[in-house]
């Protein structure tokens, strides 16, 4: 159920890149204003709604957040269909990027009383690759459906399931006890934020996670929102030809590398708990350099070959971060951790700065490199995986050490 939440999280989120030309055509916009479109307008919400849902899950029932949260962003998308005028979808997006806060710290905080430490590596992969598959089906299908019926309806067509998915979630998922999994007794009431705060920021592990997060979020959605359209303007493919093997290339491999990551680091985390860094960091190296080539080669068949591996090392970071960030979390805290995580890597900087960075420098760049400019803006973009590389093992040095489970006192954890 939580794949099926982050499959229709991103991609409600991410058909808008498909649909950068149609609608950009339509409405008279600049690069800027896309980027903008595609990234501010929906982390603005995310930013200031983040935090306080997670808080709000902490102190409820975490599965009733997550089922209205879905009903009302899915409403929303589908409206977006209906947009007159830039303000229109502007708005849109922002509700969007409120409402789809609950797809990642209730969702996770919930995964991670159904499955103990030892399991949560690959329990948040797949919850994290169906973010991946999300994206793989939004360029795939929305690529078709806008060439087929055009961009407003492929909205409609993408935000009904939504709808269906939160009816389905209410009747079948129950909240469980907190802690339980993994022998921790639980505060009987959710830490306040400033203690919550207070009691991450003191941890070295989770302050470099947050960095390698953050460089590693920049490079993702930057090529998530322009891959696309770099393809179709370099290539002159149409926008279903580069939806779908986009789809194919990149975002299936990245959910297998995903997927592979959670079952690798649970198996070698048994050992030593610093490969739930260690991998992440071994692999945003590794991916750069491919994904570089990728946007890059002159030859749109043997740039989508090389995307391949780089693909499947680009994503190993979500989940093993996401259960590294739950171990390091108090139980009636990790609602609240999982969001500030994501506020910061994804909100903020992510989504927040890396499609708006990709489009004001292609502008910048269309005078010397014309149709090219976009596929050098976001190669520029992508390398801050290498810096990510770095804090992860950092962030590897002090994990073992941070966690709290490694305190017997009910007290302290």
């Amino acid at each position: 159920m939580m794949f099926g939440l982050t499959a229709l999280n991103v991609m409600d989120r991410q058909v808008l890149s498909v649909l950068v030309e149609p609608v950009k055509g339509e409405f008279g916009l600049s690069d800027a204003e896309m980027g903008i479109l595609m990234g501010n307008a929906f982390a603005f919400a995310h930013v200031i709604a983040m935090v306080p849902v997670g808080r709000l899950a902490d102190v409820g029932n975490r599965r009733n957040v997550i089922v209205v949260g879905l009903f009302l962003w899915s409403l929303l998308t589908t409206l977006t269909g209906a947009s007159r005028a830039y303000w229109h979808l502007f708005a849109a997006r922002v509700g969007v990027g409120a409402c789809e806060t609950v797809g990642s710290g209730p969702a996770q905080s919930l995964l991670s009383d159904y499955f103990p430490a030892e399991r949560r590596g690959t329990a948040l992969s797949i919850h994290a690759s169906g973010g991946t598959v999300g994206a793989m089906l939004g360029f795939a299908i929305g690529g078709v459906l806008a060439d087929a019926i055009g961009w407003r309806w492929t909205f409609v067509c993408f935000g009904v399931p939504g709808i269906a998915l939160a009816a389905l979630l209410a009747m079948t998922v129950r909240e469980p006890p907190r802690g339980v999994v993994d022998g921790l007794v639980a505060e009987e009431r959710a830490p306040s934020l400033g203690e919550a705060f207070r009691f991450l920021a003191r941890l070295r592990s989770f302050r470099h996670i947050v960095i390698a997060g953050s460089l590693n979020s920049f490079a993702n959605w930057a090529l998530l929102s322009w891959a696309a359209a770099a393809m179709m303007r370099g290539h002159g493919l149409s926008a279903a030809e580069a939806g779908s093997r986009i789809a194919v290339s990149v975002t299936l491999f990245s959910a297998l590398g995903l997927i592979a990551a959670g079952l690798l680091t649970d198996r070698l985390g048994r050992r030593d708990v610093r490969w739930y860094l260690w991998v992440p960091a071994i692999a945003s190296f590794t991916a750069f350099p491919f994904l570089a080539a990728f946007l890059l080669l002159p030859d749109p068949k043997v740039a989508f070959l090389v995307a391949i591996p780089g693909a499947f090392v680009n994503s190993m970071w979500v989940g093993t971060f996401n259960a590294s960030i739950q171990l390091l979390a108090r139980p009636r805290m990790r609602a609240t951790a999982a969001s500030l995580f994501v506020l910061v890597t994804s909100g903020l900087i992510g989504q927040g700065l890396g499609p708006a960075f990709v489009g004001v420098l292609s502008d910048r760049l269309s005078s010397s490199y014309g149709a090219d400019s976009l596929r050098y803006a976001l190669a520029i973009a992508i390398a801050t995986s290498l810096g990510a590389a770095l804090h992860s093992v950092l962030a590897a040095r002090t994990l073992a050490e941070d966690r709290p489970s490694i305190h017997p006192d009910p007290e302290i954890i």
